[in-house]
């Protein structure tokens, strides 16, 4: 169990608390109620629970809630990976105030014991997960200036998610807790299924949080992979993915840039608002089609949008997937058509799908084959690429 600190001066409070753990709280639980700091200074509150090492902060009974909700939401600003609860019956506008604040849940003053237990253990659940997924302070110092690299395609199936997941856990070995990948195709996004995740947090937590975004804020919302990558995945739920704005995907790759050194984005297929609010930003374009008469002509409409929109100063790279396809159209063709020369050739391999169904990237699962050696030529136009020792499976 966590450390819970329990701001109440109500001893029965805090009795009927252990005894709903049968003792096993001991030196994990304290109990702190400065009442007059908790009126006036939410923010010295915070700070003083934070002095103890909570990882759970129980406002008890004798709290008056709009009290409690001026220190919740200095955490939620703060220290978003402590969990609050409220002791207070819950109405529907506490719910909603609460809500609002980051509560992470209300609960009743005449709870039973296991109710009061399970709520407990949830609480710290989550305080764990996210204090997991803050990445090490030490690794948050970017030593040059951060590359944002945009993966885009006109139309979907072109592999820009193969690309983008394999991009990044490419750069995350060379570079291990400096890259994060950003699902930024909001509805339909497959990363955690090409990287095999399971994510607590993601692009829907932003819609959640109220004011302006701050790094520590975002950070908690990352998903980890392994000691290397970390990962801001798409919703679930497509309609969660309909209410994230496109100003907060600003703000979020804004902060992220601030505290990695490389941010790659995956994109939903064309160029949406949010795409758009991306490629502001950017430091790269990777550009992706294959030899689809469709996909050709698709990605020199976007090459020119992107020229009348001035975005020229962003470098461009481009990359044809499926490049040894037979489909009557060849390299050369696809260069003349586009104005552009290919920077990076895919070539088509059964082990290609198997990997994105498997949730194992090729650069992994098949290092040495020609796909992941192309795929590692894509990475070494954004950092120098060591060569793989034999047998190694990075």
């Amino acid at each position: 169990m966590s450390r819970v600190v329990l701001a109440t001066s109500d001893l029965a409070f805090e009795q009927r608390v252990r005894s709903a753990f049968n003792g096993e709280l001991n030196g994990e639980l304290q109990r702190w109620l400065d009442a007059d700091v908790l009126v006036s200074d939410p923010h010295g509150s915070a700070q003083h629970l934070l002095s103890l090492e909570s990882d759970v902060v129980v406002f008890g009974p004798d709290v008056d809630p709009d009290d409690a909700l001026g220190v919740a939401r200095e955490f939620d600003r703060t220290h978003p990976e402590v969990s609050v609860i409220m002791v207070a019956e819950a109405t529907p506008r506490l719910l909603e105030q609460a809500l609002h604040a980051g509560v992470r849940g209300i609960l009743a003053p005449e709870a039973t014991d296991a109710a009061l237990r399970s709520e407990f253990m949830t609480a710290a659940a989550v305080a764990q997960d996210r204090r997991a997924a803050r990445p090490p302070a030490a690794a948050l110092v970017p030593s040059r200036p951060s590359s944002v690299i945009t993966v885009i395609a006109p139309k979907g199936g072109s592999g820009k998610t193969l690309l983008a997941s394999n991009l990044a856990v490419e750069l995350a070995r060379v570079h291990p807790g400096e890259v994060v990948l950003v699902d930024l195709d909001l509805q339909f996004g497959d990363i955690t299924n090409a990287l095999s995740l399971m994510p607590s947090h993601g692009m829907g937590d932003l819609v959640d949080t109220v004011g302006d975004l701050d790094a520590a804020t975002v950070k908690v919302f990352l998903t980890r992979r392994g000691d290397d990558l970390f990962v801001l995945c798409a919703p679930d739920d497509p309609a969660q993915g309909e209410v994230v704005t496109p100003e907060r995907v600003e703000q979020a790759l804004r902060l992220l840039a601030g505290e990695f050194r490389y941010i790659v984005v995956d994109t939903a297929a064309g160029l949406t608002e949010h795409t758009l609010s991306a490629l502001e930003l950017s430091t790269d374009f990777v550009l992706v089609c294959d030899l689809a008469v469709a996909s050709v002509r698709g990605l020199r409409k976007v090459m020119g949008a992107l020229d009348q929109l001035e975005m020229t100063k962003q470098r461009r790279h481009v990359v044809l997937n499926r490049a040894d396809s037979n489909v009557g159209l060849n390299v050369a063709e696809v260069a003349s058509t586009i104005g552009c020369k290919i920077d990076v050739k895919v070539s088509s391999a059964r082990a290609v799908p198997l990997s994105m169904n498997q949730g194992v990237p090729i650069v992994e699962a098949a290092p040495r084959s020609p796909v992941a050696k192309q795929l590692t030529e894509l990475t070494s136009l954004f950092a120098d690429v060591p060569t793989k020792k034999k047998g190694r499976r990075s």
